[in-house]
């Protein structure tokens, strides 16, 4: 049996997004040498770093969702660009054999923010999903799923997508499984800075990947590879 296709994939609009996107492709390439790496972004914009590269078609509200679908592989991983890879990929990719789309759960699940509602009432034990580390491969439930989502984005008039996908989560049947914390390391807590026993972190998600404008803020985001 032929190896289904393996990637990761970006969305990036503008120089210092695409920069930081390949920072995280690179960390891709440093622990998972044979994933390829593809990015959407603007017309001009420099893709040198990615396998691929494509330009966001004109009017999209929201890249980041509606162009997941898109993607080029038959098993893929999306992340946001503020992201470092830390450790092999193969066994996140492998939970793909039975599952057909992952997410790890919002951190702060109890606060607001991951509480608003667009059509449906879910219980706060149903928390949001962080977007920003989605795996999933093709099938026509994954895109069922996805289209709905962009849905009741677009109709909710919310910025964010996060209450969007929590509710098509509860009404798609996609086979889907959370992914456990290290998998989309958002928040440490102090005694982990010293000692911790806990599984390290896969993946980095943290908003100091981000572009900074401020100089230290900056100086500090350069050296985490």
């Amino acid at each position: 049996m032929t190896a289904k296709r393996r990637g990761v994939i970006y969305t990036a609009w503008g120089r210092e997004h695409v920069d930081v996107a390949r920072r995280s492709a690179a960390s891709v390439k440093r622990t998972n040498p044979d994933i390829e790496t593809a990015i959407w972004c603007k017309q001009g914009d420099d893709i040198s770093g990615f396998d691929e590269g494509f330009i966001i078609p004109d009017g999209m509200k929201r890249p980041k969702i509606e162009l997941l679908s898109q993607s080029p592989y038959d098993e893929t991983l999306y992340l946001d660009n503020d992201t470092i890879i830390r450790a092999d990929l193969s066994p996140m990719f492998d939970l793909l054999r039975k599952y057909e789309l992952c997410g790890a759960q919002v951190i702060l699940w109890h606060r607001k923010r991951h509480l608003k509602k667009i059509d449906l009432d879910l219980p706060e034990s149903f928390p949001e999903i962080n977007c920003g580390v989605l795996l999933y491969r093709k099938s026509p439930r994954t895109d069922a799923f996805f289209a709905d989502w962009v849905r009741r984005y677009l109709a909710s008039g919310m910025k964010i997508d996060q209450p969007a996908f929590r509710e098509a989560l509860w009404d798609s049947d996609v086979d889907f499984y959370v992914l456990p914390p290290q998998y989309n390391k958002r928040v440490f807590e102090a005694s982990e800075l010293i000692w911790s026993d806990a599984p390290k972190a896969r993946i980095f998600h943290l908003e100091l990947l981000r572009p900074q404008k401020n100089p230290l803020l900056r100086w500090l985001s350069d050296r985490i590879r």
